[in-house]
């Protein structure tokens, strides 16, 4: 019995062996492939946190030294190959706020980026990609690999694609010395950037700044891609023009981008037209720069506009004016819509409203309220009484006129001063349209006139209607011989003159008027002058026998227009300063205390850069 039982049993453990042997092969290649795959990824992920911070430290050197160059992609794709890893210049890639460059990681791998750019006025931060993959179809030890495949057999195992990818977080920080001894930058790609005519002179006990093209966006400057200077010559261009005999400038300081400062009249050759003393010298040689370009200070600026309705006239509907109402004069409030509601005062007597509305304060809607619009009274008593509006984008200087009191954080068709008046500390948006002023127009109404500020001081935003590129946009005007003193927010506030945080949308600190980029340029006649008669023209006239008319304690922002100087007068203040395409004079204007951000005279701008493993 025994004997047959071994009979039976003979050759049972080959059978199992034959059987089994292949599925523990398939699970041995399996193991040792799936390992293979691992240490693979992990030499990846290195490789690719090695591309990606090489690549951000060279986007950090490049912005530090003013580079807009793409450097660091091939930085990436460099380092990634000297771990072993062949890329595309593609898989290195930027995220900023304004977009990226990572169209070509998209498509090889669909997972989100751990990245959250950010712009504010003295940080930014980006993030660098780097993705490398693998085909591991390709690989030798894959193909020659074995899975099992049911009792008794084994299949290659599948090639999978390895992917690595590498998010470094970037944080670029500006550090700009907010006192220098200049006043005036002008940013022109053109000779006549700041252009003296006639009897003009400009007395300014500040240094002028002329960057000509080379760098008005702040840390990205165009050297090698400006257009050509308009007299036909290479590029930097940029240069004071003094066009007459008896054209000069008195001043402390002159930089320029360009390698000369520009053709000078017969009368005053070479550098003794710069100078400021009341004799006529020469400005010492050490107080000239040349080839120096001055970055835009404020090119990282931002606003965000109100809502783009608002109330341009109120009237009580017929038979609505309530009941229960408190007698004597009433503030009422609109009820409805969406947005800032729009005011007015009205009297109250036998419990309704009797006398026409007198709107003070026009609202913001992003939707205006349906009918009937029912009001609400400051005593919350009574009720029944609606009103009829009209609307419009922004309110007519001459409906600006019949306000108590101006009200920040509205936008205006234009802001007429004809008599006294003071600003409450806010932004102003004013939204250009009416012909008799065309913007921000001030002291026209003579000597008596007189417009200030609240102490915390104030912005004007010179805008267009709605929010497209067309139409026509507010310019700046002073005039007349009325007394005009502005003082800009020392820090950022929010439209209604709130404090807010050092991340809010509104980068008003420092800044009496600024311009909307979307603005027409200035344009230039043939040959380089400039057209008086330009409507994006923004002016400084008047003053008459009045030594000191007009106090600015903060900067006039117009990077894409001319500011003209006519009459005389000096620009007194704490802190004064000016950036606009070009400076067009004909008068003998003084400016004082100048403080422009990265000017000449001790001041510094200081950009550093950080960087850390975000995925």
């Amino acid at each position: 019995m025994k004997r047959s039982l071994r009979k039976c049993t003979a050759g049972a453990v080959g059978i199992v062996t034959a059987i089994v042997l292949p599925i523990l092969l398939g699970f041995g290649s399996l193991g040792i492939e799936v390992g293979h795959w691992h240490l693979a990824e992990r030499q990846m992920q290195g490789a690719a946190d090695a591309a990606a911070m090489s690549a951000a430290a060279q986007y950090i050197q490049d912005q530090i030294a003013g580079n807009t160059s793409t450097a660091y992609q091939t930085v990436g794709q460099h380092y990634a190959g000297l771990n072993g890893f062949t890329i595309p210049v593609a898989n290195t890639c930027l995220i900023s706020v304004s977009g990226d460059n990572c169209s070509a990681v998209r498509a090889l791998d669909a997972r989100p980026f751990n990245c959250t750019p950010t712009a504010t006025q003295t940080s930014e931060t980006y993030c660098i990609v780097v993705e490398i993959i693998q085909d591991t179809f390709q690989w030798l030890s894959t193909q020659a690999s074995m899975e099992p495949n049911g009792f008794g057999s084994v299949k290659v195992i599948p090639t999978p694609t390895l992917v690595a990818r590498s998010v470094v977080s970037i944080t670029i920080n500006f550090s700009h010395t907010v006192q220098g001894n200049s006043c005036i930058l002008a940013l022109a790609n053109d000779r006549n950037a700041i252009q003296v005519r006639g009897n003009g002179d400009i007395h300014a006990n500040c240094g002028l700044l002329i960057d000509g093209g080379r760098n008005q966006n702040a840390r990205t400057p165009t050297i090698n891609s400006s257009p050509a200077c308009s007299d036909g010559t290479t590029p930097p261009c940029g240069g004071l023009t003094l066009s007459g005999n008896n054209a000069f400038v008195h001043i402390t300081n002159l930089t320029t981008a360009a390698s000369t400062a520009g053709p000078t009249n017969s009368s005053c050759p070479g550098a003794r037209c710069f100078l400021y003393n009341p004799a006529i010298t020469t400005l010492p040689t050490s107080a000239i720069f040349t080839n120096t370009a001055t970055p835009d200070p404020y090119a990282g600026r931002m606003f965000t506009k109100p809502a783009g309705v608002v109330v341009r006239a109120i009237a009580v509907a017929n038979g609505k004016a309530g009941s229960g109402y408190t007698d004597g004069t009433r503030t009422f409030t609109v009820q409805g819509g969406v947005g800032i509601p729009a005011k007015f005062t009205a009297t109250v007597s036998g419990g309704k409203i009797t006398s026409v509305p007198v709107l003070i304060d026009p609202g913001a809607y992003t939707t205006l309220p349906a009918s009937p619009i029912l009001v609400a009274a400051d005593d919350v008593k009574g009720s029944g009484a609606n009103v009829t509006v009209t609307s419009g984008n922004c309110l007519p200087g001459a409906s600006f006129a019949t306000l108590p009191k101006p009200v920040p954080g509205r936008a205006y068709c234009s802001i007429p001063t004809p008599a006294s008046v003071n600003f409450p500390t806010g932004i102003y948006y004013v939204e250009g349209g009416d012909t008799s002023c065309p913007g921000l127009c001030m002291a026209t109404g003579g000597p008596t006139a007189s417009v200030t500020t609240d102490a915390a001081g104030v912005t004007f935003v010179l805008t267009n209607v709605g929010t497209g590129t067309t139409g026509p946009y507010a310019t700046f005007n002073i005039s007349s011989n009325g007394s005009v003193n502005l003082v800009a927010p020392a820090n950022n506030i929010n439209a209604d003159g709130t404090s807010c945080s050092s991340g809010c949308a509104n980068t008003t600190a420092g800044m009496i008027v600024f311009q909307d980029r979307n603005a027409p340029a200035t344009t230039l006649l043939p040959g380089g002058g400039l057209a008086n008669t330009d409507p994006t023209l923004n002016s400084l006239s008047g003053c008459g026998n009045n030594p000191i008319c007009r106090t600015l304690s903060g900067t006039l922002y117009l990077p894409k227009q001319t500011l003209n100087f006519s009459g005389n007068g000096i620009v007194q203040g704490t802190c004064f300063g000016l950036v606009s395409r070009y400076l067009d004079d004909a008068g003998t204007p003084t400016f004082q205390n100048g403080c422009l951000p990265g000017s000449t005279g001790g001041s510094t701008s200081t950009t550093t850069g950080t960087f850390r493993l975000a995925q």
